[in-house]
């Protein structure tokens, strides 16, 4: 099944603001992610108290949040990437 992925405006802002490094680190969890949303390195976790959203690991320091939507006219599976951050902010406001 393909599965759309689509960034929140947060996402996409935090994300300009990351150092180089953690952008090219995230960018090679994204692509395995496509490629196998199951594969340990990822470390996905459901976030305790927000029912629909998943966690994702990019480095020991930085992870970020997803959760997936049907388009209600399509019934095409959407990913949306919510935010991206240090851990500790990332766990404070998914």
């Amino acid at each position: 099944m393909t599965v759309r992925h689509v960034k929140t405006r947060r996402f996409r802002k935090v994300f300009e603001s990351l150092p180089s490094e953690v952008k090219d680190q995230a960018r090679k969890a994204f692509e395995l992610f496509c490629r196998d949303m199951s594969h340990p390195s990822l470390a996905i976790e459901k976030l305790v108290g927000y029912p629909e959203v998943w966690s994702g690991c990019i480095s020991k320091k930085y992870r970020w949040t997803f959760q997936f939507k049907n388009d209600p006219e399509t019934g095409e599976r959407i990913c949306v990437h919510r935010v991206i951050g240090k851990h500790e902010d990332v766990y404070r406001n998914p």
